[in-house]
């Protein structure tokens, strides 16, 4: 869980198998504009056609690892979806608007990882 926490909070690297995709960018314009593609008007209709799969299937193997280590947790899917998100809005807010976390003057994505690992594991590890 600690490694899917850091995968989903850290900055992505460029790599050079990919030339013709600058990742870090795609990085950053998923976290200032990802959730935008679902918060919409036609979400009803884009999910009918699938538009958001990809998105489901990587909270999906979240949840599945989320249940991997605790399997009596009673909202797996919630706090995968929950965590893939926080992860983007913790890093645009530390970046954009610092006065919304407690990021925002060291600007270390280490520190949202922290907290990250904070929130999931007292989560998890209550009885």
């Amino acid at each position: 869980m600690k490694r899917v926490i850091k995968l989903l909070a850290s900055a992505v690297e460029d790599d050079q198998r990919t030339s013709h995709i600058n990742e870090s960018l795609l990085h950053q314009i998923i976290i200032a504009e990802g959730a935008k593609a679902y918060l919409t008007k036609q979400v009803g209709e884009d999910n009918k056609q699938q538009f958001f799969k990809p998105y489901k299937d990587l909270c999906g193997v979240v949840g599945r690892i989320i249940t991997e280590c605790n399997p009596k947790y009673k909202y797996p899917k919630s706090l995968a979806s929950t965590i893939i998100e926080m992860a983007h809005f913790q890093n645009f807010f530390m970046n954009h608007l610092p006065s919304l976390t407690d990021f925002g003057k060291s600007k270390e994505e280490h520190e949202i990882v922290s907290f990250l690992n904070d929130l999931v594991f007292s989560s998890l590890n209550k009885p």
